[in-house]
């Protein structure tokens, strides 16, 4: 059946006018590819009473700015549902100041300043990334002096400091949200950041097991607690990592929580695959865990993680 929808699929690509496929809404058009079995539709976004609220629309208005426009391809919208989500646990935990590391951070910050939370962040140099400038110019220029334009690895307390002052420290909480998922081969082939493509399976395999722990343990006197939404604990090893992590972390109690449906739906890293992520938490504040458990619930045993899948 799905090769002669597929068949169809193609027919109707190669023989329907441009001006008849004009008349047909962008996401219209992608649903109905998906359908045919031409192409993934891309969005993981869901219905929910979070999305129907006058706060989510208000602050996804305000959020246009960072709508990739691509010819063909619909706005995707899960994107702004993530940071929505884990913006309002934040703000359910009380939390004051967050610390975003990733790649292309500029739409969590913008969605914590948006909801009273002052955010700063990592993201890679502007010679690796055309997103490093265009995020700059989007924020509102407090937050973008907190954005530090360095790899995670690179990063030290000093410049945590020097980012969010030192009257900020010690910052609420640092997270992150599928930013180390392209070094853990949960998946075969691509790679979002090219150079850790680049440097082959060993050499992603020292910086997670090894420098991934040893980096968490220098700045844990920067951040009250820490925590990781990442692929879950069987993808590519992904437990390994974070339960080596929490033996390097003195004084914080970790848990590893994963989101009920439909939320988990947002977390899942591609259509392509049915990986979700989990939310790997290092606390010293109850608050952050008190305020997780209503979207999320306790995952397993966290200390029996996975081995690397090479």
């Amino acid at each position: 059946m799905g090769s002669v929808l597929a068949g169809l699929g193609r027919l109707l690509r190669r023989h329907t006018p441009a001006s008849l496929k004009s008349l047909v809404p962008v996401r219209s058009r992608a649903r109905l590819r998906a359908w045919l079995g031409l192409d993934v539709f891309p969005d993981l976004a869901v219905r929910h009473a979070l999305f129907r609220s006058r706060e989510y629309a208000a602050v996804r208005r305000a959020a246009r700015v960072f709508d990739e426009q691509k010819r063909g391809k619909p706005v995707m919208e899960r994107p702004h549902q993530a940071s929505y989500v884990v913006t309002r646990w934040l703000v359910g935990a009380r939390v004051r100041s967050a610390f975003h590391v990733g790649y292309a951070s500029g739409r969590y910050l913008f969605y914590l300043s948006r909801m009273g939370i002052a955010g700063g962040g990592t993201d890679l140099p502007a010679t690796e990334t055309y997103w490093t400038e265009r995020v700059a110019a989007r924020l509102d220029p407090t937050t973008a002096r907190r954005l530090l334009t360095l790899d995670f690895f690179d990063l030290r307390p000093a410049d945590v400091r020097t980012a969010c002052g030192d009257a900020a420290s010690p910052i609420d909480v640092c997270f992150s949200e599928a930013t180390f998922e392209t070094l853990l081969p949960w998946r075969e082939g691509r790679v979002s950041v090219a150079k850790y493509g680049q440097a082959g399976a060993e050499a992603a395999r020292t910086l997670m097991l090894g420098r991934f722990p040893e980096k968490l343990a220098e700045l844990a006197a920067c951040f009250r607690n820490f925590a990781f939404i990442e692929p879950e604990p069987a993808a590519g090893g992904a437990g390994a990592v974070f339960d080596a992590a929490a033996r390097r972390l003195d004084g914080f109690d970790y848990s590893v929580w994963t989101f009920r449906p439909p939320l988990d739906q947002i977390f899942r890293l591609t259509p392509r695959s049915p990986v979700r992520q989990t939310v790997y938490a290092y606390t010293r504040d109850a608050a952050l865990l008190q305020a997780l458990a209503a979207y999320a619930e306790r995952y397993r045993s966290p200390r029996s993680g996975g081995r690397w899948l090479a």
